[in-house]
């Protein structure tokens, strides 16, 4: 099994996402069971809980992203990496994606992951592409609810990071992961990029190198720590400059 690489990343952030209150959901909405469960789970209350609708006001970062990527290795795999429910509950995010941007190749749908999604998904990746193959990463950080520290006006981040990975050598060397605390040797990264959201990481990857804050030899841990999970990743960087780096444009439409 050959080494993973990492050949590009294209980000779409907007940090303006219009949640609402989700006080505001009908008794019978079934988003406010969810939000009921939710608040219990975390130790918070529903009041402090905000929703965001399907309402068109947000961006879809995840096809932005996914657009900025480019069209180039579309007949690859494309696997999609979301945890929790949509603000559509009736739409299927991954065959829409699929659709409209036109992929080729083979579509895995990858849940559970909680705050991981950036990072214990490596582990996966590493087993699901065969030695000298690519594919796409598409980390979504799109949360159907969030809490009340958005704001007054309910407007909080989301954002998704399209990662094109190959099973052989590349600019960056994945050199592990894994949920918990890193590692002795993770710990020793010459940057360590904490985070509690699974696109953290990838957002300050993506700065880090365009700053040229990253040269040939280092090692860069991703540390992932939210409110329910733990999680690294650790890579070196082998031709930082070979490493494509996009962003997409948040205030048009796909």
């Amino acid at each position: 099994m050959a080494d993973l690489s990492i050949t590009a990343i294209a980000v779409a952030v907007c940090d303006e996402a219009f949640y609402r209150p989700a006080t505001l959901l009908d008794e019978g909405h079934e988003f406010r069971q969810l939000a009921h469960g939710l608040a219990q789970q975390t130790g918070t209350t529903l009041a402090a809980l905000r929703l965001l609708p399907a309402d068109g006001k947000t961006p879809d970062v995840s096809a932005l992203a996914l657009a900025a990527l480019g069209a180039e290795h579309r007949e690859e795999s494309l696997f999609l990496v979301r945890s929790g429910p949509l603000s559509d509950p009736y739409g299927a995010l991954l065959a829409r994606l699929v659709f409209e941007s036109g992929w080729a190749g083979e579509d895995v749908g990858i849940t559970h992951l909680d705050e991981l999604g950036g990072t214990v998904v490596f582990d996966l990746l590493r087993w699901a592409i065969p030695d000298g193959c690519g594919a796409t990463a598409l980390i979504c950080d799109d949360p159907l609810f969030a809490e009340d520290h958005v704001g007054e006006l309910g407007r909080s981040r989301v954002a998704a990071a399209a990662v094109r990975v190959r099973s052989a050598p590349g600019a960056l060397r994945v050199l592990g992961c894994g949920e918990g605390a890193p590692t002795a040797l993770a710990n020793h990264a010459e940057h360590r990029l904490p985070g509690s959201r699974p696109s953290d990481g990838w957002i300050a990857l993506r700065d880090a190198v365009a700053q040229h804050r990253v040269n040939n030899g280092d090692r860069v841990l991703i540390h992932t720590r939210g409110p329910m999970r733990e999680g690294w990743l650790l890579i070196e960087a082998v031709d930082i400059t070979g490493l494509q780096l996009l962003t997409a444009d948040t205030s048009r439409t796909v």
